[in-house]
This record gives structure tokens, sequence and C-alpha cells, in this order.
């Protein structure tokens, strides 16, 4: 767990860090309030441990700066004995608890754990899974009280991970939980925390228990031993380098060997090819066609065998391959190596068709197909929206009670979920499966239903990870057209691919490793089609062959490079081959990175999330507005151009409203930019929290933010707007000298199409229109 000590007397600053770190908390240590406040806005904490009587910024003055900017860490406050008042300003700017100097070491550590363990879920000061169990007050750790050496980095990674149980960290994730700014690891140094820490809950019966989520980070997975101890006898006892999450894994399986079964005949056609070519060496009618021919299907066999588990065969079809492409004649020696790779390469093929399981293949169409569900126990509400989408093909399937809708998400991930939160159990238990779901790696949209239309439940519901909200009661058709707005939202963010192979299993086989993470990929085995293919998709990533016929990705790639409008998309290349010179031709002509073949799912996961990072940063840098994070003017404009599209199309009407911060230049010139940014960044996370029903929310510079709203007329908007900027006006502001600032917001409201029917014509409206406040 990560604390941030606020302290400026060096020698109590120095004994809290020793007492500190021995409890294996990671701790960053700064010793003005404004350091304070600029570490807390640079990363999160577990806990903030803050003196009151602090320079350039005081404790109690860091305190309301937090709470006011909407940070909800724990706060515990150190007074002196005779601060009564110090102690009582500080509870009300929003302190969680305070100790008085001199202070007593333990029960610090004791309020520490209390905090810390304080959240929205209950929770046991003892973190227990299973025989499982961390004591945070000794840091003692035992497994069928079996006592666990651990050393302070293994002790912090299994206590983050019991904390937080289904959430997926990547590497820097955990860097950033468990080490300080003064001492930044390498990725490599998790990993092998990672592996040692395994080993020890190996050796005490824990197997498997940390989890590799496909390429993606770590989790938590307990109970992962059954029906693992014959894949690792395979392994001779070494650590697995990657263990895939069960569903996945057996989605996974069941799609290849679906696909198996589909293109079985190709597999026998490109043995055929190898066996005619055996035949003519032992005839001694072998010609240069055929050889030409042999050589290709086993360059092809190399690249799929891999990914059905047959590594072997893979070895065997490459030794095939480079034997047939040596130039000359082939030798004595060389043709007997051939019958003889070709004859076991057959044994493998036949052996596989043989084993393989048609009952549990599965299409992959019904996986990638919408699957919504509806909690909620009116009954009435699931037949009429399985009325409104039963001529498109879809199906909600409805569940009633709490505890079978836990259930039944346990082995289930689907596109969209509408939660009634208030009908179904027991409120705790739906906010902790909203925070579930919210969390989940790919995260899984929830719709609420709630009982009231207050400020607060709708910030509430926001934090915990809902993506839309509707106030009870509801039509069938109120929950379908928000529902279709967030799948809508959804898929937009998801990954689109485009992957162009000659080989159509190598295309086959991507799509059951890709789509379970929500990426959406389109295949393309002739490559002649691949520009009319790649401008009607607009992929956020290529993946190309090496060798193909007609034109190869090698060529392929320098034309996208050429072309302006195609120039940063990401590229990553498949390649049977491993030789430096396709390697180096790759990246000469703009690839950004390669992946042998047979492909592994978790390798190709990794390369392709690593190069959409890069390119997600830059789109969101065209597009979202840096200091509030919301949509700047021009996407934000594109996006309401398509909510009034929509609107019309539905004969439904739009409603923009305009809220402005009055004299914001004024602001800025008083109380500084800084104090000017932090009103612009909270009124951006309570916009947020509220308007998360599909509206469209931007920031247009100056201090004028933008949500366009669709269905609602301009009275309902005006109703629903009263609370937040009754919110908006109570909020309390700080200065960089202490200062307190309260500040007033304009806001109009224009429907579409009463008050002009183009976004500039509705804008122009407002604003002649003058501003209320």
């Amino acid at each position: 767990m990560r604390i941030l000590l606020i302290e400026d007397e060096e020698i109590l600053a120095s004994v809290l860090l020793k007492s500190l770190t021995k409890q294996h908390y990671v701790v960053d240590v700064v010793q003005d309030g404004q350091m304070g406040w600029e570490y807390t806005q640079s990363t999160n904490y577990d806990l903030l441990l803050i003196d009151v009587g602090l320079p350039k910024l005081d404790g109690i003055t860091l305190c309301q700066r937090l709470r006011s900017s909407g940070c909800f860490t724990p706060i515990l406050l150190m007074t002196a004995k005779d601060g009564s008042r110090e102690r009582i300003q500080g509870l009300d700017a929003g302190a969680d608890d305070y100790l008085i100097k001199p202070l007593d070491l333990e029960e610090l550590q004791a309020r520490i754990r209390a905090l810390i363990r304080r959240g929205d879920r209950p929770c046991t000061p003892i973190l227990e899974v299973g025989s499982l169990r961390l004591d945070p007050s000794s840091c003692e750790v035992t497994y069928n009280n079996k006592l666990l050496e651990l050393t302070a980095k293994e002790y912090s990674l299994l206590e983050l991970f019991l904390r937080n149980p289904s959430r997926v960290f990547s590497r820097g994730d955990i860097i950033e939980h468990l080490w300080t700014f003064d001492d930044p690891p390498q990725e490599e140094t998790v990993k092998s925390h990672i592996k040692y820490l395994r080993q020890k809950l190996k050796a005490v019966g824990a197997v498997d228990w940390i989890e590799n989520v496909y390429g993606l980070g770590y989790r938590l997975n307990p109970g992962r031993e059954q029906g693992r101890q014959g894949e690792q006898g395979k392994q001779g006892g070494k650590e697995k380098s990657q263990v895939v999450s069960p569903q996945v894994e057996e989605q996974f399986q069941q799609a290849m060997g679906g696909l198996w079964k589909q293109y079985e005949g190709l597999m026998v056609q490109r043995l055929a090819v190898l066996e005619e070519l055996a035949a003519a060496l032992s005839n001694k009618t072998l010609t240069q066609e055929l050889r030409k021919s042999a050589e290709r299907e086993a360059h092809k066999l190399a690249g799929v065998l891999g990914m059905f588990e047959q590594d072997n065969g893979t070895q065997l079809a490459r030794e095939i391959e480079q034997i047939l492409g040596k130039d000359g004649d082939l030798s004595a020696s060389e043709k007997r190596q051939l019958l003889t790779l070709i004859e076991d390469l057959g044994n493998i093929i036949n052996l596989m068709a043989q084993n393989v399981d048609y009952q549990t293949s599965t299409a992959i169409a019904p996986e990638i197909s919408s699957r919504l569900i509806l909690i909620d126990p009116n009954l009435q509400l699931g037949s009429q929206l399985q009325q409104l989408v039963e001529c498109m093909g879809i199906c909600w399937q409805q569940i009633s009670n709490l505890e079978d809708a836990k259930n039944f998400l346990q082995t289930t991930s689907p596109d969209l979920v509408v939660l009634n939160i208030d009908d179904i159990g027991w409120r705790k238990e739906s906010l902790a499966l909203l925070s579930d779901l919210a969390t989940r790696t790919p995260p899984v949209p929830v719709l609420v239903l709630a009982a009231t239309d207050e400020l607060v439940e709708r910030v509430t519901l926001a934090q915990y990870g809902a993506r839309g909200f509707l106030v009870k009661p509801v039509t069938a058709a109120q929950v379908w057209d928000v529902s279709c707005q967030i799948l809508q939202r959804t898929r937009s963010l998801r990954v689109n691919i485009l992957a162009v192979d000659d080989d159509p299993l190598i295309l086959a086989a991507l799509r059951p490793m890709l789509e379970p993470w929500g990426m959406r990929m389109t295949g393309l085995e002739n490559p002649l089609r691949f520009w009319e293919v790649l401008q009607s998709t607009k992929p956020d990533l290529l993946i190309l062959d090496v060798e193909m016929p007609h034109i190869n990705g090698i060529e392929l790639c320098r034309a996208v490079r050429t072309d302006p409008q195609w120039q940063e998309l990401p590229i990553v290349f498949l390649t049977a081959h491993r030789e430096m010179e396709t390697v180096q031709q790759v990246f000469a002509v703009g690839g950004d990175d390669y992946v042998i073949k047979p492909v592994v799912g978790a390798e190709l996961l990794a390369r392709i999330t690593h190069r959409l990072e890069r390119s997600r940063l830059l789109q969101s840098l065209s597009t979202k507005d840096p200091l509030t994070g919301l949509a700047n003017q021009f996407q934000s404009n594109r996006d309401l151009q398509h909510l009034i599209a929509q609107a019309e199309k539905n004969q439904q009407s739009v409603c923009l409203a305009i809220l402005s911060v009055t004299d914001f230049r004024q602001i800025n010139i008083k109380y500084g930019h800084q104090a000017g940014n932090e009103v612009l960044q909270r009124w951006s996370r309570l916009f947020q929290s509220v308007f998360c029903s599909g509206e469209v929310l931007g920031y247009w510079g100056n201090g004028e933010f933008i949500v366009g709203v669709s269905g609602l007329t301009k009275t309902e908007v005006n109703h629903r707007l009263g609370e937040i900027l009754t919110t908006l006006r109570q909020q309390i502001f700080t200065a960089f000298d202490g200062d307190r600032f309260q500040v007033i917001c304009n806001f109009a409201v224009v429907e579409y199409p009463n008050d002009g029917l183009t976004i500039q014509s509705l804008y122009q409206v407002g604003s002649n229109a003058g501003y209320n406040s």
C-alpha cells in the first residue's frame, strides 16, 4: 500500500518513514504542503499522512483543497497537543482521523490500518482468500496455517492482489503502487518478484494463484491448481511464463477445435502436396514446380500447426521448408531426411484429426454476437425488451435476483448489463457487482436503473463504474434507447483490427485470440483488395503477413506509409521467417513490430496493446482537452452533429446546454491560473459523474462547457440542471495564497430544431439570449 507523508520536521519524518516501511508500506516523503499537493495530482495513494503546521500550504488548507478537487483518499492529520481548534478545523475540512503529537507509533499503525481497510465494500482486518491469510497488523502470511517467509516486496505484491481480488494489474500499475518516485525499477524486476512469489505460494500448495491475464497483466485467481498437475509435469517443473484465464482459455480451445474441423480438408491438401513430393523423390520424377509448391505448403503448415499446440509439427514443417529452399539439387541424405520428415508430419496431422473432440467445438459467430443481460425482478420489463429486439436477432437474458446474477456472470462476459440497483438484493452487494463489472478486463458496460434522480446518487454510481443512468419507473423503449447509445460508445472504443494473410486458417485463428478482449477483427485473404478494405474498415491497427502471392506485406506497408492518412497507423507483421534480413526489411518499410508464426495469443496481445497505447496517446492529444479530459471543441462538435442526425432520424428533440465560469479571465488574474485550472477540473469531474447516460460533453475553452442531450425538452433539461447548478455554486476554492473564493455558473439551454437547425445557429441563439446564473 502506498502512503504520502507530508512532514517538514526532518527527524520525525525519518522516524515515521522507518516505522512505515517496516510495515511494508511504500512511502513518499515531502516537506511542504504545496509539494504534497503536486504529488497527489501525479499519482494515487492509499493514505495521506499530513502534518497541520506545514510551510507554503498548511495541512488544513491542503485537506480542503484535496476534498474540493474530488479526492477521496483517507487523510490522517497530525496536530499539536494543544491544537484542539486545529483538530476541529481539520475534521471539518474533510480529514478522516487525527493524531496528537508526540505520536504513539503503535497507535499510528493501528489507525492507518483502520483507514486503509475502510472502503465501500465491507472487509475484515484480516485479508483472507480460501486458506491464504494475510494479517496487516503482524505482517504475517499463512497458507493452511503454514507460515510464508516473504520479502518486503513479495508481501506488498500479495497484499495488493488480496485487496483487489478481481483487478488486473499491469507491470506499470504494480510499479506505481509498490515503488517510490526515488526508486523506480525496471519492468523485468516486477516479473522477477512475481516469479518468486509464485514459487513460494506453490511450495505451500497455492499453485498458480497469480495469473498472467493473456499478456495484459497479473491478477489473483485462487484455486487454479485443479487439472494443472499433468501440465506442470510436462514442463519439467519449470515456472510457466504464461497462464491463461480459464474462461478465455476454454473459449479459445473450443474455437480452435472448431477451426480444425472447419479447415481439416485444407491441412490434408497441404500434406498431400508434401506426400506427392515424397512419391516423386522415390520415383525420381521430382520437378522444380512441385518442389516450389511443396516448399510453399510446408511454409503454411509451419505457420499454423503451433497454434494447435503442435510445436513438433511446426518444427518438422520448418525443416522441410529449409531443405526445399536450398539452391541446387538435393543430396541423397537430404532426400532421405525429407522422406522421414514428411512421414512424421503426416502422422502428427492424422493423429490430430483423430483426437479432435467435435462435440466441444463451437461456432465463433455466436460468441461475438450481442449478449445483453437484464438484472431486474420486473418480468414485464424483460418481456417488453425482448419484443423490441426480436426482429434484430438479438436476445435479452433476464435474471431476477442478485445471487443468480453473480453466479451467471462468473463465467460470462456480456456486451451490456442493465442493473436494477435497488430491487435485486442488498445495495452494497449490488454496488460491489457494479464495481466488479466495471473493473473487468475488458470492462462490461452497465446501465443502472435507480429509484431517485438525486445528484449524489448519480455521482456515486458513476464512481462505481456505471456507464448509464435511468430513473424508475422506466419503459422498455427508454432502456433500449440508452442501451443502444452505450453499446455504440463502447463499440467505438473497441480496437478495430485489419489482418491481411493469404492463409484463411491464420485469419480464423486470430479471431478467438483477439475478440474476447474487445478487439474487432476484419480478415482479408486477397491482398489485391487491401486498399479497398483499408478505406472501408478504417482500422486502429494493421496486421500483415510478410509472404503472400501477388503482393507481399512489405510492399503493402510501403504503400501505407506513403499515404498521409495512414502514416501513423500501427503495423504489426506476422512472419514464419526468423532471419535478420526479414526483420530488417519489416522495420525499414515502416513496420512497428513483428510476431513469429505460429502466433502465440499472449505475445500478440501484448504487442498490439503496446502499439495501441502510443496511437491512443496521439489520438487523445488531438481530440481531448488536456486540462479537463473532456472532448475538445472539434471532437464534441462532431459528436453533437451525430447526436442531431440520430435525433432527426428518430424524430426527437436535442437540447444544447452551455455552461460557463463567470468572469473566468478575472479569476485567473486575481487568483492565478492554477486556481482557474482547479475550477475547470472540478467542474469537469462533476459533469462526467452526472452526464453518463449518452449525453455529449465537451470543453470549448475560456471556461465554457457544453452538454448535448437528446430526447428531452428545454424545460426538462433546465429542471435537470437545477441541482447541478446548486452544487456548483456551493463549491469553495482555495488560491495559492490561501484566499478562498466561490464561482458563479452562467448557463443557457437551447433546443433543436425549435431554436436552430445547426450547432452554430443553436450556439448563437444561446449566446445572444444571454446566460442565466
